[in-house]
């Protein structure tokens, strides 16, 4: 990512994961409403296929991001020995594209669950995996704490630039 500053590049940052969470927040209304004025039925009827969705999809979900998190942890670790915060911050913005977009993808999967039963469990799904996307958000502080950032570093991504302004 090109970035001329630290407040630059959280403003991209943030600007990326808002716009990503968007569409299936959108997507997710739009089929809610759907359902709620009558518009369309749910697909699935049958009491056992709709059980079997009910405990696959958050199955898939769940490993899906304590994957997405292991590997995430793994290339952290790869990056906190990398010299110059340039580099580091370069290296940590694909990891934050793979757990946004897990997280769009999965929340998607919850949003076609809903569609295919109109099943309330899935608006539940949902807001935990919108939860979870949030507790991920890559904030100065977080990312500090996820790539070992030390002494000035640190106050530079804290501070996102300006602490050492003249």
């Amino acid at each position: 990512m090109n970035f001329s500053s630290i407040k630059e590049y959280f403003y991209k940052l943030y600007n990326f994961g808002m716009m990503m969470m968007l569409m299936p927040l959108v997507m997710f209304l739009f089929i809610y409403y759907l359902l709620l004025s009558g518009w369309v039925a749910p697909i699935i009827q049958d009491e056992s296929a709709m059980d079997t969705l009910l405990i696959a999809f958050p199955t898939i979900a769940l490993a899906t991001l304590t994957i997405v998190h292991l590997a995430g942890a793994k290339k952290f670790k790869f990056i906190s020995t990398q010299v110059g915060l340039s580099k580091k911050l370069d290296l940590y913005f694909p990891i934050v594209k793979m757990k946004t977009r897990a997280a769009l993808s999965l929340s998607l999967m919850m949003a076609v669950g809903l569609f295919f039963t109109g099943h309330e469990w899935f608006s539940i799904y949902f807001t935990v995996i919108v939860f979870w996307f949030l507790l991920q958000w890559p904030t100065p502080r977080k990312l500090c704490h996820n790539l070992k950032l030390k002494g000035d570093e640190r106050e530079m991504v804290i501070s996102k630039g300006e602490a050492f302004k003249i």
